[in-house]
């Protein structure tokens, strides 16, 4: 009797499971973008960060269904498509070592604004922001997966800025370096250190004491040329055969040369060329922020140390203790200050034009 009951139990539950099909999929209601602002320089290329997908079933589905503006009025002019020249592939400075190679990676395109990352949920921002009018945007998407849809009203707010022409993503340094038969110690260092660097106006206005970044021309209309020129501390230009790589194993670090399809040594300064903006295109040894930063040195012959200079700045000492500070770099032959300097660029050029980039290298003079 008991068997016969406990039989009746399982065939009616499972008549009552075979009628409600199990949860497939998850799509949590906490979908979310992980920026409340996204900030976009106009007329560069920009990508957000990942939205929050709370634990919801991949794969997600991810697509635009409109913008308004703060006020709720629609408003699709990021979603408008302009001609802008474009990058098919990326430049690879190893193999695009012609402009004829180069240009075959660029194309003119009608592109809108903005673009959504299906998989992902990353918006990405095209040149073609510098074409927009208005500079904040509600966004609307929609996401979706195995489990439904949701859509997301004011998923995020899009703020575009002034166009940055130049931008410093990462750390920028002018250094002296003493060099003695046990190594070498630095003597000062020139910094930029970033996006958020009080001194970045005054590099760009020719005033700061290390760094200057001026465009020169709008010629090439298209394209970039960019010259460096590097100087003592009182603005004399030394000599291009007197800066090199920067070693690093059997190889070197990532310099300019390795984004330009052209490059052109003159006697005080070495032009680079690149088909499209922005430049530098290419890191050889970095990625993200630090694909911008490029290497060179100096030679020993380049600069002679303004030693009057530099004891009046970091002074007080006697007269004995400065030569006991001096003795290790002092050449045994010549009597001088042996020296080098550290070359470090770390700026993005956005425009096109003809840029001239200058670095003092601090307590320095020609050697006459």
């Amino acid at each position: 009797m008991k068997k016969s009951i406990y039989q009746l139990l399982i065939v009616s539950f499972l008549g009552v499971s075979s009628c409600t099909p199990p949860e497939i999929g998850y799509l949590s209601e906490n979908v979310h973008a992980t920026q409340d602002t996204i900030s976009v320089p106009r007329g560069s290329f920009t990508v957000s960060a990942r939205p929050a997908i709370e634990n919801s079933t991949a794969p997600l589905n991810w697509e635009i269904i409109g913008f308004t503006d703060l006020d709720g009025n629609p408003n699709n002019e990021l979603l408008e498509t302009h001609e802008i020249r474009i990058w098919k592939e990326a430049f690879n400075g190893d193999t695009d070592t012609t402009l004829a190679l180069a240009e075959a990676k660029l194309e003119l395109s009608e592109e809108p604004s903005i673009k959504m990352n299906a998989v992902s949920g990353e918006f990405a921002f095209t040149q073609a922001t510098k074409f927009v009018q208005n500079s904040l945007f509600k966004a609307d998407v929609q996401v979706s997966n195995i489990k439904g849809e949701k859509l997301l009203q004011d998923f995020t707010i899009i703020k575009l800025e002034p166009f940055n022409a130049v931008e410093f993503p990462t750390e920028m340094r002018s250094r002296l370096l003493l060099d003695s038969d046990n190594g070498n110690t630095i003597a000062h260092t020139g910094v930029i250190t970033g996006p958020d660097d009080e001194n970045i106006p005054s590099v760009l206005d020719g005033t700061n004491p290390y760094f200057s970044i001026q465009k020169v021309s709008n010629e090439p209309a298209n394209s970039v040329q960019v010259d460096m020129i590097i100087q003592d501390s009182y603005g004399n230009t030394v000599d291009t055969d007197e800066i090199t790589f920067y070693p690093s194993g059997s190889s070197y670090l990532q310099n300019y040369h390795d984004n330009s399809v052209e490059t052109i040594e003159g006697e005080k300064s070495t032009s680079f060329f690149l088909p499209a903006p922005p430049f530098p295109q290419y890191g050889r040894n970095y990625t993200g922020s630090s694909t911008y930063l490029m290497y060179y040195l100096s030679k020993g012959s380049a600069f002679v140390v303004d030693k009057e200079a530099y004891e009046a700045d970091k002074g007080p000492k006697t007269d004995a203790q400065w030569e006991e500070f001096w003795a290790p770099f002092r050449d045994p032959e010549t009597g001088k200050i042996r020296n080098h300097a550290y070359i470090r660029w770390g700026i993005k050029i956005n425009d096109s034009g003809t840029w001239e980039l200058k670095m003092k290298i601090p307590y320095t003079k020609l050697d006459e």
